[in-house]
């Protein structure tokens, strides 16, 4: 009886043990925030949309070769279109382009990008949205 109660303390010891290694390592999750550049995103008459911007309040190690795309999306948030999809430099800028489709239902439209995850070294970099910019 004795042996089983040094046994059950060691795996509840080793339990929390493994939990806190947990927590350490989902401490190095890194937020991502996609900015737009001043004039940015533009639509022109044509239905061609082109957006720059950055990527900013994330760590130097989530900047580059980021998974970056560009879509069309409804007054809820809904992506209705991908337009185009491209990666980040090395300083996390990028740059989307792409023509809105011509079978968009009535209403109003919004125009978002998305970085998307991704683990970089020690850190994961948390995926990240812009705001919904109005189609004009």
């Amino acid at each position: 009886m004795r042996a089983a109660k040094i046994l059950a303390v060691l795996a509840i010891a080793a339990l929390a043990m493994g939990s806190l290694t947990a927590v350490a390592l989902a401490g190095k999750k890194k937020k991502t925030v996609v900015q737009y550049f001043t004039g940015s995103p533009k639509v022109n008459k044509g239905g061609q949309v082109t957006a720059k911007g950055d990527l900013d309040n994330t760590a130097r190690a989530c900047k580059p070769s980021r998974n970056m795309k560009l879509f069309v999306t409804d007054p809820n948030g809904v992506v209705l279109a991908t337009l185009d999809g491209s990666t980040s430099d090395q300083n996390g800028n990028w740059k989307l382009q792409g023509h809105l489709p011509s079978n968009l239902p009535a209403g109003s439209h919004s125009i978002e990008v998305k970085a998307a995850k991704r683990t970089a070294g020690k850190f994961v970099c948390k995926a990240g949205f812009s705001v919904l910019v109005p189609i004009q």
